[in-house]
């Protein structure tokens, strides 16, 4: 009896402080410039899809670019994750054309201390 008893309280304190960590949306910005999207242009490219650790996030035109940084939560893609406080996540992107050729790959880290960050795209033909 003493064993339940220490149990159900073990397990109510477990579930207890299990719902005070904290989450935040985390975000990471993919975006390329004006020669980028004319050469995917050039090349035939129309469309570009984001994949991010294999789950398929968004797709945009091809001729869609910015002449700078776009800077935090904007860009030709988005990616958001909900985070705890202190937690670090890496994750693998691919970003294919609508013929499902590769056209970029790679990894990105999401931090607590960036609460945002962002990747240009450069083409390497």
């Amino acid at each position: 009896m003493k064993k339940l008893i220490f149990l159900s309280i073990s397990i109510g304190m477990l579930s207890a402080f299990g719902c005070t960590k904290e989450k935040f949306d985390g975000t990471h910005s993919f975006w390329y410039n004006t020669e980028t999207s004319d050469d995917l242009l050039a090349y035939g490219v129309a469309e570009l899809t984001l994949f991010v650790d294999g789950a398929e996030i968004a797709t945009i035109d091809a001729y869609d670019h910015y002449t700078a940084d776009p800077g935090c939560g904007t860009g030709n893609f988005v990616y958001t994750d909900k985070m705890f406080k202190r937690e670090n996540k890496t994750h693998s992107y691919r970003i294919v054309d609508e013929a499902d050729s590769l056209i970029f790959e790679g990894t990105f880290q999401m931090q607590q201390k960036e609460s945002c960050s962002s990747t240009k795209l450069d083409l390497t033909f």
